[in-house]
């Protein structure tokens, strides 16, 4: 999948412009502020139907101007072109269009335009708290399959709806007539829905596995053990046991713990509490992970889940780098620029030139970005 061109009007501070992208590297440079990022996320908002960024739809309009249109066209593997076109109007409306036919939905969106982003943030997906983790899980498989979105969707409505009773429980309603068999109606609802989540997030993350141990020893030039373990938010034996017996499991754990979840007043287990376990080489790299260890496995991970859309819907995610090469010695950033750029269209922003300087692969376009205006370099 590529990005065949994109025109962009009142996105954040750049100024109008009509851009032909290359189908292999697109490098776009300057310093700090002028609007590279703001570049990406554009691109990029098809692809979710928001920010990668988690700015709110209002925060992209750029100041003075009344809306954002933004339209790109895409190129899938098997040639077909398709219009993305959205548009962020000043007062909260929003218009979102593929090959012209109107989108009522972001959920419709979802897994059409497949794309990877690494920026800055991404380091935390290691290090950070569990939430990273349970969106980076997510996201990977709503772009391999819908109806894991759907189910997703469907398991965090019950998840609102139990934990608003539990906090009128909390605040006094606990006396309430019918109080536990509606909690217990929520939290059969929950298990519906909670067993194919953990199911295929334990899959994923065994699949996750070997393939990101391959791209980080591609990338850093040595062989390396790294392991990815998935944490469950619940107590149950079998986390790949069929659907209907999995959530018969759940529901009676989410009965045993009812009464707690009363005297506390807050949903206390389920997929919302999940996580993932790294290690390399045994090592535990939330805990004892050196600065360099985390970035690399970050990478390699956000590869890895490129990697496994291709596997299973043959598709070549386009990669947006955000200011990612800084982050890496020399030897490394080469290895990985040759790499991506070999089987991926690739976006990078960075505002050190020397980050690409002598990296010349075919067929490169570059661009200066300076106070959001954007022209192209030699």
């Amino acid at each position: 999948m590529r990005l065949i061109e994109a025109s962009l009007s009142g996105f954040r501070n750049l100024a109008e412009a009509r851009l032909s992208f290359s189908p292999g590297v697109n490098v776009f440079t300057g310093a700090n502020g002028q609007g590279k990022t703001n570049l990406l996320e554009a691109l990029n908002y098809p692809a979710l139907g928001r920010s990668y960024r988690g700015a709110r739809d209002e925060e992209l309009i750029g100041f003075g101007a009344d809306a954002a249109r933004v339209e790109v066209a895409a190129e899938t593997e098997s040639g077909l072109v398709e219009s993305y076109e959205y548009g962020l109007e000043r007062g909260g409306g929003r218009r979102l269009r593929v090959a012209g036919e109107p989108v009522p939905r972001k959920a419709d969106l979802v897994g059409r335009l497949a794309t990877v982003v690494y920026d800055p943030q991404t380091v935390t997906l290691v290090r950070g708290a569990p939430e990273g983790r349970r969106r980076y899980l997510d996201q990977g498989l709503c772009g391999l399959d819908h109806a894991y979105f759907v189910t997703l969707q469907a398991y965090n409505r019950a998840l609102k709806q139990k934990t608003s009773l539990l906090r009128d429980a909390a605040a006094g309603g606990r006396g309430r007539a019918g109080l536990r068999d509606d909690l217990r109606a929520w939290s059969d609802e929950m298990a519906r829905h909670a067993a194919p989540l953990i199911r295929d997030r334990a899959r994923y993350a065994r699949e996750l596995g070997p393939v990101a141990q391959d791209v980080l020893a591609g990338f850093t030039g040595r062989p390396a053990t790294l392991e990815i373990v998935y944490a469950p938010g619940l107590e149950i034996a079998e986390k790949e046991a069929p659907a209907a017996d999995l959530s018969r499991e759940i529901s009676s754990f989410l009965d045993y713990i009812g009464e707690a979840e009363i005297r506390r007043g807050r949903c206390l287990a389920g997929p919302h509490a999940d996580d993932l376990v790294l290690s390399l080489d045994g090592v535990d790299l939330r805990t004892f992970g050196s600065q360099g260890e985390t970035r690399s496995v970050a990478i390699a991970l956000k590869l890895a889940q490129g990697e496994l859309v291709f596997r299973r819907r043959r598709i070549r995610p386009i990669l947006f780098f955000d200011d990612i090469f800084s982050e890496l010695d020399q030897e490394r950033a080469r290895r990985l620029q040759e790499a991506t750029a070999q089987m991926h269209q690739v976006f990078i922003a960075t505002a050190r030139a020397d980050d690409v300087a002598g990296w010349r692969p075919r067929d490169a376009r570059r661009w200066a970005v300076e106070a959001g205006r954007i022209t192209e370099a030699p």
